[in-house]
């Protein structure tokens, strides 16, 4: 039911309400900013889930964060009193390898990402090379020495690296004057909201350096990419995508993510979005078919489901 004004799920009907809840089977939702934030759990949200699961509804998790481990989200998840299984989370580390596979990826990797990320590749069997991680010297000799390389990289992957650098960027670079040389990217985010108000730059904003200088434009395993899509469709035997609903707080990527695949769409304002930012929007394909302030009017919903037996 996607127009320019979705609709707050708590102004509709209860007959409304009630179909909505009816309408899908499957829950694929953003983990940051819609369960819990960098401090945080948001107030609600795990009784949201817990809830929609004793309705029968499936719940799959797919994050654009690969500095946190899979095995960390679950620890989390149960510290909040979640349930939530390995193979319920979708990660961008987890996602890279299942799309090297799936394309019979041989030879040497070329990697911008967190330590996190790079062991899951490492221990996938693939061949990473990084860096540099050391400061160099403000001159061209040093530079040179650094980022001319002969080795033969047939991928470059950039996502999360809290240790950026210009020079690990024009290492990529060069790698990418190959046209043979596949170009990956993980997350996409070109900011990661830290807190209330506080965004900093995020890997979108340096990929985006690295597609303009280079002309190439990389394959997305993150959100919003069409091939994380359709890893995620393949790998949950997804057949009816008009009955799964995403949860996300970011428009760019949780939204515009679930609109490519087919799935309904719920925005909550609880992370990086405002309702001033969902109000000034233009973009059909970033506009969700619901919005809520924050998972716990859906368990407000449930809630009242429950009493007139949903």
């Amino acid at each position: 039911m996607n127009d320019s004004h979705p609709q707050h799920i708590l102004h509709l009907s209860e007959e409304q309400q009630k179909k909505f809840l009816g309408s899908f089977d499957r829950v694929v939702s953003d983990i940051d900013g819609v369960i819990w934030n960098m401090y945080n759990t948001i107030p609600g949200a795990p009784e949201a889930f817990v809830a929609l699961e004793k309705t029968g509804k499936e719940l799959t998790f797919v994050t654009n964060n690969s500095v946190r481990t899979v095995e960390q989200a679950v620890r989390h998840f149960e510290k909040i009193g979640m349930s939530v299984r390995p193979e319920q989370i979708t990660h961008p580390s987890q996602n890279t390898v299942d799309y090297l596979r799936q394309i019979n990826f041989q030879g040497l990797i070329y990697i911008i990402a967190s330590p996190p990320f790079k062991a899951v590749l490492r221990e996938a069997g693939f061949q990473l090379i990084d860096g540099p991680n050391e400061i160099i010297d403000e001159n061209f000799q040093s530079l040179a020495k650094k980022i001319f390389d002969q080795q033969p990289v047939n991928a470059v992957i950039i996502d999360v690296d809290f240790n950026m650098s210009s020079t690990k960027l024009l290492r990529a670079q060069l790698y990418l004057r190959n046209p043979e040389c596949l170009f990956m990217e993980g997350a996409t985010d070109r900011f990661l909201p830290i807190g209330k108000g506080v965004n900093i730059i995020g890997p979108g904003a340096f990929t985006n350096i690295l597609l303009e200088a280079s002309g190439r434009k990389p394959i997305t395993v993150g959100k919003p990419g069409r091939e994380l899509g359709k890893l995620l469709v393949e790998k949950y035997k997804i057949d009816q995508s008009d009955r799964v609903l995403m949860v996300g707080d970011m428009m760019a990527q949780d939204i515009v993510f679930g609109r490519q695949c087919g799935f309904q769409t719920l925005l909550v304002l609880s992370g990086g979005c405002t309702l001033e930012q969902l109000r000034s929007e233009t973009d059909p394909s970033h506009i969700p078919d619901y919005y809520a302030d924050s998972l716990a009017d859906v368990a407000q919903i449930l809630g009242q489901s429950r009493k007139s037996h949903f």
